[in-house]
């Protein structure tokens, strides 16, 4: 079914009649190109146009109705780290538009925000001023693209998180908004599931949850919590493959996209809202996952 895309709004309305599904991984579909020769997967979009078409288009066909743009580390202060930060516009303007001329009628695109890769202070050395305008720089160049909603992912401080949200809101975007909980259910900053949902429901965020991570089992363990503490948004589940291991000389995800399934599953009959998958997984993921959600929901109305 063609997406509406007739408003700011209209993914927020699909939401509120059906869960939605994101795409899965793309630094993990990057680095398995056997001719790998950057050092910033962002690079590719501007090297390799035909490429990255590829992986979007791959998103879109298994059945993703939002795929995410190849701009995690696309804000002022990771591109200025890898010499990149004269290409910030090609960069982000440029992958919006390529996900966008991919994604056409069949899903929204999310201009995808990461975590900034610095401290703000006093225990780094990044300015909130800074880190507002490094990534109110990069939400516009997406919104600029195409983008149809801003995604800030894999967030582990709170105070971040909310400056990124508050960036992206400035475009007149939906953002979503996920941290990750990877250390004894918490941020790398200490971040408690509840408190981190909370961060960014206050700050704005159309719909909360967590990405990334170690797991299923333990990404359910998160969002128990979450659902305990009664969110106010839409929640958002997006689980890595599991964790990496090292066969053959090359970092693999191994867990099966079954229980990726059936996690999910568990998820939407418990009332998470918008499912997908992160590091490991691939398009193939992506239509199993669009198979459970098919036969256990029914279809959405036309908006």
């Amino acid at each position: 079914m063609p997406v509406d895309r007739s408003t700011p709004d209209a993914v927020l309305r699909a939401l509120a009649v059906r869960p939605l599904l994101f795409d899965g991984a793309m630094g993990t579909t990057l680095n398995d190109f056997d001719d790998r020769d950057w050092e910033a997967p962002e690079e590719v979009t501007l090297r390799f146009p035909d490429r990255m078409a590829g992986v979007y288009r791959a998103y879109v066909e298994a059945g993703a109705d939002v795929i995410s743009t190849n701009t995690f580390g696309g804000n002022l202060i990771r591109l200025e780290r890898a010499g990149l930060l004269d290409k910030a516009e090609a960069i982000n303007r440029g992958a919006a538009a390529q996900a966008r001329a991919a994604a056409g009628d069949d899903a929204w695109v999310a201009g995808d925000i990461g975590q900034s890769g610095d401290f703000l202070q006093p225990l780094g050395d990044v300015t909130e001023a800074r880190m507002a305008e490094a990534f109110r720089v990069q939400a516009h160049h997406l919104a600029a693209g195409g983008a149809d909603l801003l995604l800030c992912e894999t967030f582990s401080d709170v105070r971040e998180v909310q400056i990124a949200i508050e960036a992206a809101r400035s475009t007149g975007l939906p953002v979503f908004a996920t941290m990750t909980y990877d250390i004894n259910l918490h941020t790398m900053m200490g971040v408690a599931p509840a408190d981190g949902l909370r961060a960014c429901e206050s700050a704005g965020a159309a719909a909360v949850g967590c990405n990334c991570g170690n797991g299923p089992e333990e990404m359910a363990q998160v969002l128990d919590q979450m659902l305990a503490a009664g969110p106010a948004r839409p929640l958002m589940a997006q689980s890595n493959a599991g964790v990496p291991e090292l066969v053959d000389g090359k970092v693999r995800y191994l867990y099966p996209d079954e229980k990726m399934v059936e996690f999910a599953r568990q998820w939407i009959a418990r009332g998470v809202s918008v499912i997908g998958s992160c590091c490991g997984s691939t398009a193939a993921t992506t239509r199993r996952l669009r198979a459970m959600l098919d036969q256990t929901t029914p279809p959405a109305p036309t908006l």
